[in-house]
């Protein structure tokens, strides 16, 4: 499975995203960076169908996005955004259960499929410890693997993610980025990801897009891509990139 963008436009009043031609593959983590305002939300939001381009197409698959009906969507892509609405206070097990909302209609309940993948996903994070607390006693790190877990147990084959480490301590950051490496790895899913700290590029990334201005500056392998000058020119600012003990880091 793939996801291919086509010329792609997104426009609203004083920013535009043009996407000539990308293409995402499956069983790995991209990572979308580049400085804030430079279009990496902007293409998540319309790959996730939350957007409607004003040209282009992708196709997931080789089916076109916007001909996907809202539950054919959502079998297919799940969007975790970097938070969710502080009024949505369930408790976690029915935050997690809502992610099964793409394979029921509205007047249908949950069925026990729909409650044993819940169990399966609260089991296979480790999150039987919080299942009955309300999101909003949650630390940041913990609501961030939550949000993972609804995404997961909407079992689509595409995970998109906002920024899903910003603002995190280093312990949740580096569990985060173990998270979707796993679900990568172990789970076959397409992840596709922002990401701020470009520090942690190098652990996670197996395919990077330098996004600038709202046009695609480099998109390749990262061990092909992930080099000074690119990432200098990407934010206007001189970084050097070193290796120690077999690490790519940056210094500033």
């Amino acid at each position: 499975m793939q996801i291919r963008v086509e010329q792609l436009q997104v426009r609203y009043e004083d920013f535009e995203l043009r996407v000539e031609n990308l293409t995402f593959s499956p069983n790995r983590v991209s990572v979308l960076v580049g400085p804030n305002g430079a279009g990496k939300s902007t293409l998540l939001r319309a790959l996730a169908g939350l957007v409607r381009p004003v040209a282009g197409a992708i196709f997931i698959d080789g089916r076109e996005l916007a001909g996907l009906r809202g539950p054919e969507r959502a079998r297919l892509v799940s969007y975790v955004p970097q938070e969710y609405s502080a009024s949505l206070n369930f408790r976690v097990f029915d935050f997690i259960l809502m992610g099964r909302s793409g394979y029921l209609n509205i007047f249908t309940p949950p069925a026990r499929a729909d409650y044993e993948k819940t169990e399966e996903v609260i089991s296979y994070l480790g999150l039987e410890k919080l299942a009955q607390r309300k999101c909003q006693e949650l630390s940041s790190g913990e609501r961030r693997i939550v949000f993972i877990a609804r995404a997961l147990a909407q079992d689509s084959k595409v995970i998109l993610l906002d920024e899903p480490t910003t603002f995190l301590d280093l312990k949740h950051e580096m569990e985060i980025i173990g998270l979707l490496k796993k679900l990568a790895e172990d789970r076959a899913k397409m992840i596709i990801t922002s990401i701020h700290s470009i520090d942690l590029i190098p652990r996670l990334a197996d395919f990077m897009v330098m996004i600038q201005k709202g046009r695609i500056l480099a998109a390749g392998p990262t061990a092909e891509i992930f080099r000074a000058e690119l990432l200098g020119t990407l934010f206007d600012y001189p970084l050097r990139v070193v290796e120690a003990e077999g690490r790519q880091l940056i210094l500033r």
